[in-house]
């Protein structure tokens, strides 16, 4: 997935990079949209001399953003399923198995917090070209 941000900022290695904020106008989503707030760290592995306000075309293979997706939402909420049956191991109580069921899903989110903390480099976007 290809897609066009400005950069924000350069310290040394790290580079921050915010989305193009002019293709969200017609975007039907843009109300829900979070991301056109966000800034993120890009790598620039062939060390494409950018500066602040440059704006450059990332690139994050398809395989990797579904594996993202998956990992920050899809795998939390299978985690509710091993939590509801461990509280209806331990209790016939709903409000138990309730707390278990997203406790499970807690255990989700921290694994895969960790997961993409020890991968950061293998997951991050990755500039490829410099927009003139």
């Amino acid at each position: 997935m290809k897609q066009t941000v400005t950069i924000e900022e350069k310290k040394g290695e790290r580079i921050i990079a915010g989305c193009d904020k002019s293709l969200c106008d017609g975007c039907k989503a843009s109300f829900f949209c979070t991301s056109k707030k966000a800034s993120f760290d890009v790598l620039n592995p062939d060390e494409i001399p950018l500066e602040k306000g440059d704006q450059a075309i990332i690139d994050m293979p398809p395989r990797k953003t579904l594996f993202t997706i998956f990992m920050s939402l899809g795998f939390p909420l299978i985690m509710f399923i091993p939590g509801y049956l461990i509280g209806k191991a331990i209790s016939e109580s709903q409000g138990v198995q309730l707390l278990t069921s997203l406790a499970g899903v807690a255990v989700g989110f921290i694994i895969s917090a960790v997961f993409f903390r020890l991968n950061k480099k293998k997951y991050t976007p990755v500039i490829v070209e410099k927009k003139e």
